[in-house]
């Protein structure tokens, strides 16, 4: 799994890495950010498109899968990052007030 949010991420939210487990919250970010990404590459993808991923995820190494969904999903950058910022939007406010 890419670690789309890092401890930093999370800290330059207010998040006290002293009173939180970072490793799960990370853990838990980052397949919430891998899971949307997935879900809005998929529904980008031509039914043909989305066939051929499917059988490429069986014996395609990671890299490949990357250049092969790099080419097909223009706005792929997008992606990530809109999904980032909303899964670390959705946490931020889940955060207590800092006072």
């Amino acid at each position: 799994m890419q670690d789309y949010i890092t401890k930093d991420s999370l800290v330059s939210l207010g998040v006290n890495p002293d009173t939180t487990d970072l490793d799960a919250t990370l853990q838990e970010l980052n397949e919430k950010v891998e899971e949307l990404i997935g879900d809005e590459i998929v529904s980008s993808l031509t039914s043909g498109d989305a066939e051929a991923l499917e059988a490429m995820q069986e014996t395609a190494s990671d890299e490949e899968l990357a250049e092969w969904i790099i080419e097909r999903v223009p706005d792929y950058q997008e992606i990530v990052q809109d999904n980032i910022d909303i899964v670390l939007g959705q946490y931020a406010e889940t955060l207590p007030e800092a006072s």
